[in-house]
């Protein structure tokens, strides 16, 4: 199973030489998850699914439907632009999760392991006809969410304290990315002519960012 991870580019340089270490920074703190560890989703569907999750909590807080306790997060969300300003220039992480025990579900997974820089690869997308790579975490979500259909997500995880309800928690979740793909159809039909790729970090940091050795 692959699991990914969202991070911003300006971690990567870190990340390469440490790993993914146990945390607890903003994007957890928008949607109220006090757990410090190493956050995930299970596959194409688990990535989607969380994606739509934070956009629509992003834009429930910047047209004041919710309300944060943490003002200057609130503050920051709201002088935004949009979605794309908000998290800034950032890209997916993939590794192997198949000796990695998820302690929650497919779309909010977490583990309290450090995941070494060895395992960990970034997603990049190629052009099929001009073979122009791409690696945006918005691109990468859009060529994700090409190949999956909302009736393909199911819920799955552990069962703990005030966990919903499996069948019910599918419905909300196939019904919120229904409306996701609707409005954002022409965005996700372009990927098609893509493919995935994933490169080590190290080799993507010396290409891409230029890391002086």
């Amino acid at each position: 199973m692959n699991y990914y991870h969202m991070t911003s580019l300006d971690r990567l340089v870190s990340i390469s030489r440490e790993g993914l270490t146990p945390r607890n920074e903003e994007n957890s703190k928008l949607i109220n998850d006090t757990k410090v560890k190493v956050f995930f989703s299970e596959g194409f569907e688990g990535a989607i699914a969380l994606f739509v999750d934070f956009d629509i909590v992003y834009n429930d807080i910047k047209c004041g439907k919710t309300k944060l306790d943490n003002k200057e997060l609130e503050d920051k969300v709201k002088s935004s632009k949009d979605l794309s300003e908000y998290l800034k220039d950032g890209v997916y992480l993939q590794f192997d999760g198949t000796d990695i025990k998820n302690e929650r579900n497919f779309e909010n997974g977490c583990t309290s392991e450090v995941i070494s820089p060895e395992k960990l690869n970034v997603c990049i997308l190629k052009d099929l006809t001009s073979e122009k790579v791409i690696f945006s975490r918005f691109e990468v979500i859009k060529y994700m969410m090409s190949k999956i259909k909302p009736e393909d997500i199911h819920y799955y995880g552990v069962s703990y304290d005030n966990s919903p309800n499996f069948d019910e928690a599918t419905k909300k979740i196939q019904g919120k990315v229904k409306r996701y793909y609707s409005k954002h159809f022409n965005e996700i039909e372009k990927y098609n002519n893509y493919s995935l790729e994933y490169v080590p970090i190290l080799d993507f940091v010396r290409k891409y960012l230029k890391e002086e050795k």
